[in-house]
């Protein structure tokens, strides 16, 4: 063969390999899919990067690489519907067999300057239908990858960003709507400015009730007494009382019919069903009643009880605790009252002194940060209870402040020699703290604070906001 031949075929050839290293490693998918090369290397279907590179479906290429179906000897080749033999080559509407130069019906490389449909990239730059050659680059339809940046149908995940269907949590922010905090009658807490007149209405204070009791007045058909319980602007409670001349018996029969402002917590001993019943048949607290045997600690506290007179007639300031036999909730049996205890922590001179009652001094003990003498004790009391009477030592006091222990008192009660008849079974039903206000006695009562506490849960005024 002659060199120049020679050199013509070897020219030939070269030009050939040239032709078709273009088409394996040109611009199509780079760098990964199905292997540098594609599913056909070299002349098939696909070259240098095939269906997928660089990760997946959408990555830094298209189905189709540098242009044509086929490199090298395909179909189209180095961008061109036609490559190197087909109806395009390089340059001119036909030259060297193509119909368009540099690779068909656009130069460089398609319909649209650089490979796709639009430039740089297809239907969204950076990324779009035909980038560089194929259909997608640097991810797929939408830039970065994925049907939706940054991974899934919305940024950051989820369906909804940043978690859930409503931020920060739950339906309802902050809590949602409380209702008013109401009693076992459904009466709402009382709030600053509200007051009553009417006889044996009460106002709600938690687990406290503030009741007019106005029962020693009723009972004598005594319209000119007045009764006013009420919240009062600084949120102390109290009532003010004024008692006439109501009593018209005889001497020796007055002084039975006392009127009694009262704070109550628990429920009166004498079951729903009785006469002597002057408050709600309900307890104002879930900790009363309770068995005596149950009970490890129970005690009141007092924050300034405090009293003011017009006029002095018969009277006393106290607080008191009843027991009874069975739980007055219970309406299959009669509660059975047993045992009414009061101290007296004020009192007029008439009612203690040597012209009223004198004290008997029955016994001293000890309740609290208060000195108590037992100076009554009688059985066969109101409606046959046993009644116990207890004053204050240093007394009497207009205004009392201090904590009193209960559980101390009932103790020492079934220590003494009047222990008689009492059992761990009985129950603690109420306890009161009020004003005994009977004829000619004008005045107000107001406290501060009372805090009740049963087995460790202690209970104060509570008032709307």
């Amino acid at each position: 063969m002659p060199k120049s031949r020679m050199i013509l075929l070897c020219t030939c050839f070269a030009a050939l390999m040239s032709f078709a290293q273009c088409g394996g490693g040109g611009m199509g998918t780079s760098q990964g899919g199905a292997g540098a090369g594609g599913t056909t290397s070299v002349g098939g279907t696909t070259s240098a990067g095939g269906t997928t590179s660089a990760g997946g479906s959408k990555a830094t290429g298209g189905t189709t690489s540098s242009g044509g179906t086929t490199a090298a000897g395909g179909t189209t080749s180095g961008g061109g519907s036609k490559a190197t033999g087909g109806t395009t080559s390089s340059g001119g509407t036909a030259p060297s067999g193509g119909t368009t130069p540099s690779g068909g019906t656009t130069s460089s490389g398609g319909t649209t300057p650089s490979g796709g449909t639009t430039s740089s990239g297809g239907t969204k730059a950076t990324g779009g239908t035909t980038p560089s050659g194929g259909t997608t680059s640097a991810g797929g339809t939408t830039p970065s990858g994925g049907t939706t940046s940054t991974g899934g149908t919305t940024p950051s995940g989820g369906t909804t960003a940043s978690g859930g269907t409503t931020s920060s949590g739950g339906t309802t922010s902050t809590g949602g709507t409380t209702a008013p905090k109401t009693d076992c009658l459904g009466q709402a807490l009382a709030k600053v400015g509200d007051s009553t007149t009417t006889s044996r209405k009460y106002l709600n204070l938690g687990d406290i009730r503030l009741i007019n009791n106005r029962w020693g007045a009723d009972a004598l058909g005594c319209g000119s007494a007045t009764y006013t319980i009420s919240v009062n602007s600084d949120k102390t409670t109290g009532y003010v009382f004024n008692r006439p001349k109501c009593d018209n018996s005889p001497a020796a029969q007055q002084k039975a019919h006392p009127d009694y402002p009262e704070y109550e917590f628990g429920v009166a001993p004498f079951g729903a069903n009785s006469s002597d019943l002057t408050s709600p048949a309900c307890s104002s607290t879930t900790l009363l009643p309770a068995q005596i045997k149950t009970i490890t600690s129970a005690t009141l506290n007092m924050d300034s009880f405090a009293s003011t007179y017009q006029q002095r007639g018969y009277y006393d300031t106290n607080f008191e605790f009843w027991l009874t036999q069975n739980n007055p909730l219970d309406t299959t049996k009669s509660p059975g009252v047993y045992a009414e205890v009061i101290v007296f922590l004020g009192w007029d001179s008439i009612r203690m002194g040597s012209s009223g009652w004198p004290c008997e001094n029955k016994g001293n003990m000890t309740s609290g940060s208060a000195a108590l003498t037992l100076c009554h004790q009688k059985d066969g009391w109101g409606s046959g209870w046993r009644f116990f009477n207890f004053n204050l030592n240093n007394g009497p006091q207009d205004t009392f402040s201090g904590k009193v222990d209960i559980k101390a008192i009932i103790d020492w009660i079934m220590s003494s020699s009047y222990k008689s008849g009492f059992t761990t079974d009985m129950w603690l039903t109420r306890i009161e703290v009020g004003t005994e206000v009977d004829d000619n006695t004008q005045g107000t009562a107001k406290v501060n604070n009372l805090t009740f506490e049963i087995n460790g849960t202690a209970k104060s005024i509570e008032l709307a906001q």
